[in-house]
């Protein structure tokens, strides 16, 4: 019996480590998805004070548009400008993130994960959009607290609303101008056929 109590007493002494080391991954992966929440909600509401305290300094973000910062004081220079530019001006935008799954830990120190976004465009003459989009994350552990290093986001650039509404306005566009094209038509024959009539009469 006394064999028996000493395996088991061994047995969770080298099963120790495991478990802390189990713990101290669980304690993690909750930490980087609280990261993932806070960061669409400082986003989405345009806390800029909130998301500079979540991203690493420095850090590398390439956004939807391909655009890309190193610089929080550009980053939100940019946000702001969708929301007061004279064309395809944003009213509000939202976006959702989800992981594909847990984020790769390297050493304890750097993470890496990819998931997908759902995104919702409204713009400032009533048209909205919803678009899914794709992104790559990395992040690091800096006196103990997760922030985002770098992130690169991207949609389908075949097939998303956006492209769509546009080529309906290529459309629309292109009807327009033929049905000018035929009015002016008409007309200028009109006046051809009044000024041949006006001679004959003559």
């Amino acid at each position: 019996m006394s064999r028996l109590f000493a395996t088991l007493a061994l047995s969770l002494l080298l099963a120790a480590p495991v478990f802390a080391d189990n713990s101290g991954e669980q304690t993690d992966q909750a930490a980087l998805r609280k990261l993932k929440v806070e960061l669409a909600a400082a986003a989405n509401s345009r806390d800029y004070v909130a998301l500079q305290k979540l991203l690493h300094q420095p850090f590398m973000t390439t956004l939807v548009t391909q655009d890309n910062f190193t610089e929080m004081d550009k980053l939100k220079a940019y946000f702001e400008n969708l929301y007061t530019r004279d064309t395809l001006r944003m009213k509000t935008v939202s976006i959702a993130a989800e992981p594909d799954g847990l984020s790769q830990i390297y050493q304890g120190t750097f993470a890496v994960n990819k998931g997908s976004t759902k995104e919702h465009y409204e713009m400032a003459d009533g048209r909205s959009f919803d678009m899914n989009g794709r992104w790559t994350a990395v992040s690091i552990k800096d006196n103990g607290e997760w922030k985002l290093l770098a992130i690169h986001t991207g949609t389908n650039f075949l097939d998303n609303p956006v492209l769509s509404a546009i080529e309906k306005s290529v459309v629309w566009v292109g009807v327009a101008g033929a049905a000018g094209g035929l009015m002016l038509g008409f007309v200028a024959g009109w006046f051809v056929r009044k000024s041949r009539a006006g001679k004959s009469a003559a």
